[in-house]
Parts: structure tokens; C-alpha cells; sequence
């Protein structure tokens, strides 16, 4: 097997959610959740220290190299939000960097998957020019429960209703992150689309990639209570999402929620 990112063997192991988190999970084992979803789904609960849920697809050069500066890039920003920090506005930049990390770390959900989605090219250009893939939405929440510290699902989704109904159906995924505080979802339909979300999301998550134009307030004025209930809502912001081909959205003056 050779490193999905550059092509490289041999491969190592490598953590979907970084080691740094562990700093914030309390001393002594934790039980620790993991699912896949689609062929060869499976759900188990098995104790750990710390955060060791991980996929051997990536090489020592990429996991030593350019992830690990991703990672100590990212840290400053993630921090206040995950300790729910006051941060009264994330800055344009800041949601940036934020989105990268957010895309490379559900780039690593999705090689846990049975039939990864993602297409060889784009998680290369994530390497060679730490380019988010087209297409890619990141939405921002919070979340007043801390515990668990890492809560995390991909789904596979069909983007029926987008293609003619003769054509194939183009699949995406769909990786909504509860890290500590902060709430991230990540949505991939692997075809040019706009999209709108219900109008009960509007106060609670907010876009941040594709990029905003100004600052962003922090954190929303509406938020789950608990971990249950971001992955309640996770679920139904997937569910609501309504999408729409570029020329459906010209001819009827539909913008990106």
C-alpha cells in the first residue's frame, strides 16, 4: 500500500483526531466510541488511552512533514474554541486555517471508510499546495457541553435530484466533527453545486469556507445542549440541506446560504 497523499511506501499509522487533543481528556482510560458507515459498517466501544483511533494509508514523510505543521499551524486557533475561550470574531484568516484543518481531518475520516470518496488528485493538491477541494463546504457551531471531547461520524451521501435522472448519481460525504466545544461539519457532493440550509440552522452554524467576506462572530446565538444533541442536529443539517445546479440557482437568484 502507498501513502495516499504523495504516492510514498511503506505507510504508517497515522491519528485521525491529533494527539495534541489529548491534553484535554481526563487521566486514566477512556471509553472510546468508533463507527463506519456503508460496506463493511461495524460500531464498537472499547477502552483507550487517549485519542488512538487510526488509519495506515499515510507515510512517515507526509505524518512528520507538512501534517504535522498543519497540525502546529492550526493549534492556536482550535485551542480557545475547543476550551470555549472568549473569541468574539474569527478572523478571515483564521476560518481559513480552520477549514484546512477541518478538510484534511475528515480527508482522514474518509480512509477509514471501506471505499474512500475522495479522488487521489485532490488529496495530493492538499499536500502540494494545501488546497481544499472544490466544492468543499465547512460550517462553524458550539456547543455549551464540553465532554465527550471528540465526537465524530462520516456519512456517504447520493446527491440524487442534482444529475439528470439518466445520468449517474455523483456521492459526496458528510463529516460533522464535536471537538471539546467547538462544533465543525463538513460536507463534500463531489459536483458543482449551490447550497442552502433550512432557515432553523441560520443562527446555528455559520459557512466558512467557501470564503466568507468579512469576519465572524463567535459563538452562534443558537447551539445544542449536549453531545446527543449536536449529533442530532448534525444529522438533520445534512437532511435539510437543499442543492442546486449553478444554472438553477442563476435563473432563479438562489445564493449560498
Amino acid at each position: 500500500m502507498s501513502c495516499v497523499f504523495c504516492g510514498s511506501s511503506p505507510v504508517t499509522k497515522e491519528h485521525v483526531f491529533p494527539q495534541w487533543l489529548n491534553r484535554y481528556l481526563p487521566p486514566g482510560r477512556q471509553q472510546t466510541e468508533q463507527a463506519r458507515y456503508g460496506a463493511g459498517a461495524y460500531e464498537v466501544t472499547r477502552e483507550s488511552l487517549g485519542l488512538d483511533f487510526t488509519v495506515k494509508k499515510v507515510c512517515a514523510p507526509c505524518n512528520n512533514g507538512w501534517m504535522s505543521k498543519l497540525e502546529a499551524s492550526s493549534k492556536e486557533v482550535l485551542e480557545p474554541l475547543i476550551i470555549r475561550q472568549d473569541l468574539d470574531l474569527i478572523s478571515l484568516q483564521q476560518q481559513r486555517q480552520i477549514a484546512l484543518w477541518a478538510t484534511k481531518t475528515a480527508m482522514m475520516a474518509d480512509q477509514v471508510q471501506q471505499e474512500p470518496l475522495l479522488p487521489s488528485h485532490q488529496l495530493r493538491r492538499m499536500r502540494t499546495h494545501r488546497a481544499i477541494p472544490g466544492g468543499t463546504r465547512v460550517w462553524l457551531g458550539s456547543c455549551p457541553e464540553r465532554n465527550p471531547i471528540v465526537t465524530s461520524h462520516t456519512v456517504r451521501i447520493d446527491l440524487t435530484g442534482v444529475s439528470a435522472p439518466d445520468t449517474p448519481q455523483p456521492v459526496g460525504f458528510f463529516c460533522p466533527m464535536k471537538i471539546g466545544h467547538l462544533c465543525i461539519y463538513v460536507y463534500f457532493p463531489a459536483v458543482d453545486v449551490v447550497i442552502q440550509h433550512a432557515r432553523e440552522f441560520h443562527l446555528s452554524v455559520a459557512r466558512i469556507w467557501p470564503r466568507r467576506s468579512s469576519d465572524l462572530p463567535f459563538p452562534p446565538p443558537v447551539q445544542p445542549r449536549n453531545g446527543e444533541a449536536f449529533e442530532a442536529m448534525a444529522d438533520a443539517l445534512r437532511e435539510s440541506l437543499y442543492l442546486y445546479t449553478p444554472e438553477q440557482a442563476a435563473k432563479h437568484g438562489i445564493k449560498e446560504s
